[in-house]
C-alpha cells in the first residue's frame, strides 16, 4: 500500500511537470493597458509543430492607458469613453488564421504586420497565451488610435506657404472605413476634397476608394474597387478603376512658374491577378488586364504655354505583368518612426508591366508601354541597413521609332544605428529622363531634397541629390501625446539639362540645417511634423536665395 502511494504521488508530480513544460493554464488573463508592444520578450511559449489553434482572444486596448498616472486624468478618461472602439470582428477579418487551424508562426507574424499597417490601430501584436494538449490559445493585442481629428496643417517649405483644414475620421463607427473632408491651398492649386476609403468592405477583403476634388484649376473624380493580394498566400486579385482629372500644369525656372498649360486626363483600368502563393520563401504573381489613358492639352489663360506645345496622347492597351516578393521581414524600433514597431522588408521585390497600345485598340499611334520597379537589401545586421531601389517607366513610339516620357529613378540608402536613440542616414538619389512631354520637368528644391532653397529652384531632364542626416530619438513624451526627436542634416544636389545654361553661380546646391521632429503617439501612423531650419552653403549671392529658410510640414517618416 505504501508503494502504491509513492507511485500515485510520482504520477501526480510527473503530470504537473509535463503540464508546466508545455505551459498548461486554466485561466486566460488578457493583456493590460500597459502592454509594451515594442518589448519582443512578451512571447511566452515556443509552440511545437502540429499544435492546433484553440480560442482566439481579441484584446483591443484603449487609446489612453488609464493605469498610467500620466494618462489616467479626467480628460484622457473622457476621451476614452467617447471614442468608438474598433470592432473585434474587424480585427478578426484582418488576421490569416482562425480556431481549428494548425498553428503557423509565419502566418502569426504576417497577421500582426497586416494589423500594424492599418490606420485605425496604433500598434498590434499576436502571442500564444496558453498551451496544453497540442492546443494553443492565441491573443491578438491591439491599441486604438484617436481616429476623429481636426486636420490642421501648415506647410512652409521652399519659401512658399501651404495651408489645409479639414475633418477626418479614420475608423468610422469602429469599422475601419475612412471619411475625410478637407480644404487646402498649396503651390499648385486651391482645392476642396471629399474622400471615402474602406479596406474591408462589408467585412470582406474588398477595398474601395471614392474621391472628389473641386479645384481652382479643375477637378478630380476617382472611383476604385479592388480585391488586392492582401497576403503572401493570396491566390487571386482584381481591380476596377476610373479616374478623371482636370488641372493646370506649370513649368518653372528658379522657382517661378513661367509657362502653363491646361490638362484634361482620363484613365480606366480593369485587371486580374493570379498566384500560387508562397513557395520556397517567394511569392510570384502574374497579372493581365486592360488600361485606357488619354491626355489632352489646351492653352491656359494666365501664362503662355511651353514650347513646343505638349503632345496629346491616347493609350489603349492590354497588359501583362509579373511581380515577386521574398518573405523576409524584420521588426525594428526607431528607424523611420519613434517608439513604434516597424516592419522592414529586407528581401527582394520586383514588378514589371508591359502593354501594347495600337490604333486598332483605340490608341492614337502604336506604342509599347513599359514600367517597373526593383528593390533589394544589400546589407542588413543589427546596426546596418543598406538598400537600393530602381523604378522605370516610358513609351516606345513605333511610328517615330523613338522613346517617349522615359523616367529612370535610382535610390541608394544606408542607415547606421549607433544605438537605440541615435542613427546616421545616407540617402543618394538620381533621376534621368528622356523625351518628356513638354509639360513635365525634373525638379529640385525645398520640397524634395534641398531644404534651404525655393521649391523647384532647379529644373531639367535629370537630377542627383545626396542627403546626410544624424538622427536622435528621445524618451521625451509631451503630455503622453507627442514624441520628440531631432536631426542635423546636409543636403547636396543638382537638377539640370545639358543643353540649357541656367546661369547659376554654383551648379551644385548645398545646405546645412537642424530639424525638430514631433510625432503623434495617439494618432494614425506617420503623423510627423518637421520643423527645419536650413542655411544655404552655395549660391548665397543669388538674389532669389535667402540667408536661411524655416520650413514646417507634415510627413509620414522621420
Amino acid at each position: 500500500m505504501r508503494y502504491a502511494s509513492y507511485v500515485l504521488l510520482w504520477l501526480i508530480f510527473a503530470d504537473q511537470v509535463i503540464a508546466a513544460e508545455v505551459g498548461c493554464h486554466s485561466e486566460f488573463v488578457p493583456a493590460g493597458g500597459g502592454y509594451q508592444f515594442t518589448d519582443q520578450t512578451m512571447i511566452q511559449y515556443k509552440v511545437p509543430a502540429g499544435t492546433v489553434i484553440g480560442n482566439v482572444h481579441v484584446t483591443n486596448l484603449d487609446v489612453f492607458n488609464e493605469a498610467n498616472p500620466k494618462e489616467g486624468n479626467a480628460l484622457y478618461r473622457f476621451l476614452n469613453r467617447v471614442h468608438i472602439e474598433t470592432k473585434p470582428t474587424l480585427i478578426e477579418t484582418q488576421i490569416l488564421f482562425e480556431k481549428g487551424n494548425v498553428y503557423d508562426a509565419r502566418l502569426i507574424k504576417e497577421s500582426a504586420r497586416l494589423l500594424r499597417d492599418q490606420n485605425y490601430l496604433a500598434d498590434a501584436d499576436i502571442r500564444p497565451v496558453s498551451l496544453c494538449d497540442k492546443e494553443v490559445n492565441v491573443e491578438v493585442v491591439t491599441r486604438d488610435v484617436w481616429s476623429l481629428s481636426l486636420d490642421l496643417s501648415f506647410d512652409r517649405s521652399g519659401g512658399e506657404n501651404n495651408f489645409g483644414i479639414g475633418v477626418g475620421e479614420t475608423n468610422l463607427m469602429g469599422r475601419g472605413s475612412e471619411l475625410r473632408v478637407k480644404t487646402k491651398q498649396d503651390v499648385d492649386r486651391d482645392s476642396n476634397e471629399l474622400e471615402y476609403k474602406n479596406n474591408n468592405l462589408k467585412g470582406s477583403r474588398l477595398r474601395t476608394r471614392l474621391l472628389y476634388s473641386d479645384n481652382d484649376d479643375g477637378s478630380e473624380v476617382l472611383a476604385l474597387l479592388a480585391l488586392p493580394f492582401y497576403s503572401l498566400e493570396s491566390k487571386r486579385s482584381w481591380i476596377l478603376m476610373a479616374n478623371n482629372v482636370e488641372q493646370i500644369d506649370a513649368q518653372y525656372f528658379r522657382g517661378n512658374d513661367i509657362t502653363e498649360v491646361e490638362q484634361d486626363s482620363e484613365a480606366y483600368r480593369l485587371g486580374f491577378g493570379f498566384s500560387k502563393g508562397l513557395r520556397n520563401g517567394v511569392t510570384r504573381r502574374w497579372g493581365i488586364g486592360y488600361w485606357y489613358r488619354k491626355q489632352e492639352f489646351v492653352d491656359s489663360d494666365d501664362l503662355p504655354p511651353p514650347s513646343p506645345f505638349p503632345t496629346d496622347k491616347t493609350l489603349s492597351f492590354p497588359y501583362i505583368e509579373f511581380s515577386s516578393i521574398e518573405d523576409n521581414y524584420v521588426q525594428r524600433v526607431n528607424i523611420n518612426q519613434i517608439e513604434r514597431i516597424e516592419d522592414l522588408h529586407i528581401g527582394r521585390s520586383f514588378l514589371t508591366r508591359f502593354g501594347y497600345s495600337a490604333e486598332s485598340f483605340g490608341g492614337d499611334v502604336d506604342r509599347l508601354v513599359f514600367e517597373g520597379r526593383f528593390r533589394d537589401t544589400l546589407v542588413y545586421s543589427g546596426h546596418h541597413l543598406f538598400t537600393h531601389e530602381f523604378q522605370f517607366s516610358g513609351l516606345q513610339n513605333f511610328d517615330t521609332d523613338e522613346v517617349e516620357d522615359v523616367l529612370l529613378d535610382y535610390r541608394l540608402r544606408y542607415l547606421f544605428s549607433a544605438s537605440k536613440y541615435r542613427s546616421y542616414v545616407v540617402d543618394f538619389r538620381t533621376i534621368y529622363s528622356k523625351n518628356l512631354n513638354s509639360h513635365l520637368q525634373v525638379t529640385l528644391g525645398g520640397d524634395n531634397g534641398l531644404r534651404a532653397f525655393d521649391n523647384r529652384y532647379q529644373v531639367g531632364d535629370r537630377s542627383v541629390t545626396l542627403n546626410l542626416e544624424r538622427r536622435t530619438f528621445t524618451d521625451i513624451h509631451l503630455f503622453n501625446l507627442i514624441r520628440v526627436g531631432w536631426a542635423f542634416f546636409i543636403d547636396v544636389g543638382r537638377a539640370w539639362d545639358p543643353e540649357v545654361d541656367t546661369g547659376f553661380e554654383d551648379e551644385y546646391l548645398a545646405n546645412v540645417g537642424f530639424g525638430l521632429r514631433l510625432a503623434s503617439s495617439k494618432a494614425k501612423l506617420g503623423r510627423f511634423m518637421h520643423i527645419d531650419l536650413a542655411v544655404p552653403l552655395t549660391n548665397r549671392d543669388e538674389p532669389d536665395v535667402e540667408s536661411h529658410l524655416v520650413s514646417v510640414r507634415l510627413e509620414n517618416r522621420f
